[in-house]
């Protein structure tokens, strides 16, 4: 290892080391786990988003595994958000999801949020958050074609991409659900799961149909107005029609990934 990548690396340590220790000193990290048809918006500077788009025939719930007792399973209705009265003072958390399809790699950097306009959105503050890391991966590479033309996008790198996502939490939040009905203190909860996926798998297209109720929440250029679809490395380019079920091409692993925003 060269001095530059020493250094590089010794810093990126002692910056997780720093954040680490306020954690501990705040009474620690709950870690929150993000999967299906979901929505990060990383756009404001002070809040990162979690937008569960209008999808017909999907369900978001979520799971919570508490340190004592029986886990339980609620879904989640309306907007939340995560309060806490002793937060962190750093509101530079690690972020580090190369795996994660963000709507950039698509439209470049003029692209903007709308997720404001999803039914339902939970609202957590930066500097609640420790780290923001993959999770888990597809099982497939995946790159994407455009929906007018089939013709590869090539500013986007194929890859596994990321299929759940962890965000570890300051365990001395309050997560507060179906706006505001519901709270859930994260100091007697050991873990935290939201899925946003279809109710019912049978007959479902997968990733390919599911992919595109996130162009509803995304503002792009005029000169960029078209629409990706995914798929696997090495299948057809050619978009599947919009109408009729397919069922020989269902994705095996996961049906929906989340995205990021910008």
């Amino acid at each position: 290892m060269n001095r530059r990548d020493f250094l590089s690396v010794m810093g990126g340590v002692a910056v997780l080391s720093k954040a680490s220790t306020s954690f501990a000193l705040d009474g620690g990290t709950t870690p929150l786990y993000v999967k299906g048809l979901v929505i990060l918006d990383m756009e404001d500077s002070k809040t990162l988003k979690l937008a569960f788009p209008k999808a017909p025939g999907h369900k978001a719930t979520l799971s919570i595994v508490p340190e004592n007792g029986s886990s339980r399973t609620m879904t989640i209705k309306g907007h939340g958000s995560l309060e806490s009265k002793n937060l962190i003072t750093s509101s530079d958390p690690r972020i580090f999801v190369p795996e994660l399809v963000r709507m950039q790699e698509f439209y470049g950097k003029s692209v903007r949020s709308r997720v404001n306009e999803a039914p339902s959105i939970i609202s957590i503050p930066y500097n609640a958050i420790q780290s923001v890391t993959t999770s888990e991966v597809s099982s497939d590479r995946i790159t994407f074609v455009r929906a007018d033309n089939g013709k590869e996008v090539n500013s986007f790198r194929p890859r596994r991409v990321a299929e759940t996502i962890k965000i570890e939490l300051s365990s001395s939040g309050i997560l507060k659900l179906d706006n505001n009905k519901v709270s859930i203190p994260l100091e007697t909860t050991r873990e935290l799961r939201v899925e946003y996926a279809p109710e019912t798998m049978t007959g479902f297209d997968g990733y390919r149909d599911h992919f595109q109720h996130f162009f509803s929440y995304v503002e792009r250029p005029a000169a960029l107005d078209f629409d990706v679809v995914p798929q696997k490395v090495g299948g057809n380019s050619a978009p599947m029609p919009s109408g009729g079920h397919h069922y020989a091409m269902v994705w095996p692993d996961a049906f929906c990934y989340p995205a990021g925003i910008p």
